[in-house]
C-alpha cells in the first residue's frame, strides 16, 4: 500500500496568520491606542480648564460676598497662594483645616469629602484649580491700605489659576508678568 506522502516542492496549508500578518494587526492597535489616548488627554485638560473656571467665579463670587460684609476690603495674604482665600472664605482663620471660628462664606471649603478643592501648600490650605495647584490671589491693597503695584486688576484683587503647565511656580510673582511661562494661564 502506497501512502500519500507530499511533494517535496509543493506548498504545505497551515492553519493560522503569518507573523507579518501578526506585526500588521499589532501596528494597527498601537496606532489606533495612541490616537485615543491622545484624545482623552485633551478631554481631560479641557475638562480641568472648564473646572478652573467656575472655581474661579464661584470665589469671585464669595470674595465679593466677604467684602460687602467687611467695608469693600479684600482679604490680604502674605504671599499670592490662595491661603488666605481659604482661611477668609472656610471661617478656618488658622488655616489648618480646624473648625470654623469665624463666618462661613464657602461652606464646601470645610467639607472634608471634597478633596479636588481643597489641599496643602507649606502647613496651610489652600484652594485648588483643576490641575491640582494653589491659585494665586492678591488684593490690589495692602494690609495699610496702600495700592500693591504688582496687582493688573485695578480697584479690587488679582485672581487666576497658573494654567496646565503648573508656571511659574514663584508665589511673589508679578500680575503683570508676560512670557511664555504665563501664556497658559487663567485669569478672573
Amino acid at each position: 500500500m502506497k501512502k500519500n506522502l507530499p511533494l517535496s516542492g509543493a506548498r504545505r496549508h497551515h492553519s493560522g496568520f503569518s507573523l507579518i500578518e501578526l506585526l500588521v494587526v499589532v501596528a494597527i492597535i498601537v496606532i489606533l491606542a495612541g490616537i485615543v489616548i491622545g484624545a482623552l488627554i485633551k478631554v481631560n485638560k479641557s475638562r480641568d480648564i472648564k473646572q478652573t473656571r467656575v472655581t474661579l467665579k464661584n470665589i469671585a463670587l464669595k470674595l465679593e460676598e466677604y467684602a460687602s460684609e467687611n467695608n469693600g476690603i479684600y482679604p490680604v495674604g502674605e504671599d499670592a497662594s490662595s491661603a488666605i482665600l481659604y482661611n477668609a472664605l472656610s471661617g478656618d482663620y488658622t488655616g489648618q483645616g480646624q473648625a470654623p471660628t469665624g463666618p462661613i462664606y464657602w461652606k464646601e471649603l470645610n467639607d472634608k469629602k471634597n478633596p479636588s478643592l481643597v489641599g496643602t501648600l507649606q502647613g496651610k490650605k489652600i484652594i485648588l484649580d483643576g490641575f491640582g495647584q494653589s491659585f494665586r490671589y492678591r488684593a490690589a491693597l495692602d494690609k495699610n491700605g496702600n495700592l500693591v503695584e504688582e496687582v493688573k486688576n485695578d480697584g479690587d484683587f488679582d485672581l487666576w489659576s497658573v494654567g496646565p503647565d503648573g508656571e511659574p511656580t514663584d508665589l511673589n510673582v508679578s500680575g503683570h508678568l508676560d512670557n511664555e511661562q504665563t501664556k497658559d494661564d487663567i485669569w478672573r
